[in-house]
């Protein structure tokens, strides 16, 4: 039985709590005081989790995945900016997540973006049958660029299920329709990860920065300084900068300000 739903949010700690359905975590930042809006819409089936999010406002969004799923997320439409661990991802582009992977991932405006997990096991078992081979979790994310019919594909039929579950949810009570719905998918994912064409992301410019959350989490009830956060994670100001402003498009003393303002939302959801 299909788990389905879809609602616009206002209050983007309600958004996030929503997200966690499907086997992440997501923490939100916004850079300014912005009017948040955003709707999500989600489907979880026998074996594939899919999201849909269409969000307003640009934002800083710490993700962390559950181990046990893959996770490949991706662009659904245009978007000004959509940067996962220092790196553009562009329509047509596939992120495939490494196993249980902690990153940051930001925008510069209103965006689209999807994602799709499925548990490894059955990843494994549909790639051996589809292309007489195993698909494995990268040790590092990469960005892939499958050929653009492929990427097409998939994004396609992502929008599809997704807007089936968005106005039709009652078709997906009937097992064959969602049966389908999943070869289709997991099909089209397939063909988009055995992609030659990859970039791997540098993960020590986002270990820095997740070692800066970590600290900002230990010192939730203080208001260290920036160089006694550096002693606590033992870098440079230097670097820390650098790396806050590739990986989070913002300063580390911004990025502080940001995440207390965030902590304590007020707003309202509509469904």
């Amino acid at each position: 039985m299909a788990h389905i739903g879809s609602a616009t949010f206002t209050n983007w700690n309600d958004y996030q709590s929503c997200i966690r359905l499907v086997g992440m975590t997501v923490d939100l930042v916004f850079p300014s005081d912005v009017d948040f809006k955003a709707r999500l819409t989600w489907l979880k089936q026998r074996h594939l989790y899919l999201l849909n999010g269409r969000e307003s406002v640009p934002r800083i969004a710490c993700l962390s995945f559950v181990p046990t799923r893959a996770f490949v997320s991706f662009p659904t439409g245009s978007t000004k900016g959509f940067v996962c661990g220092g790196n553009e991802v562009r329509v047509g582009d596939v992120m495939f997540h490494s196993r249980g992977e902690r990153t940051f991932q930001r925008t510069k405006g209103e965006s689209k973006w999807g994602i799709i997990s499925v548990p490894y096991s059955q990843l494994t078992a549909y790639a051996m049958a589809v292309i007489g081979h195993d698909i494995t979790a990268p040790t590092v994310s990469c960005i892939l660029r499958p050929l653009p019919s492929f990427g097409a594909q998939l994004r396609d039929f992502h929008v599809r299920a997704c807007r089936v579950a968005e106005t039709k949810p009652e078709i997906l009570a009937h097992p064959e329709v969602v049966r389908t719905m999943e070869d289709e998918l997991l099909h089209a994912l397939v063909n988009c990860l055995i992609a030659n064409d990859n970039s791997l992301i540098r993960r020590d410019q986002t270990d820095v920065v997740l070692r800066f959350e970590d600290a900002l989490v230990e010192y939730v009830d203080q208001r260290p300084s920036i160089s006694e956060l550096c002693a606590a994670i033992n870098v440079t100001e230097w670097t820390l900068r650098a790396c806050c402003t590739e990986v989070l498009g913002v300063s580390p003393s911004r990025y502080m300000y940001l995440r207390r303002m965030h902590r304590t939302p007020a707003a309202t959801v509509a469904s």
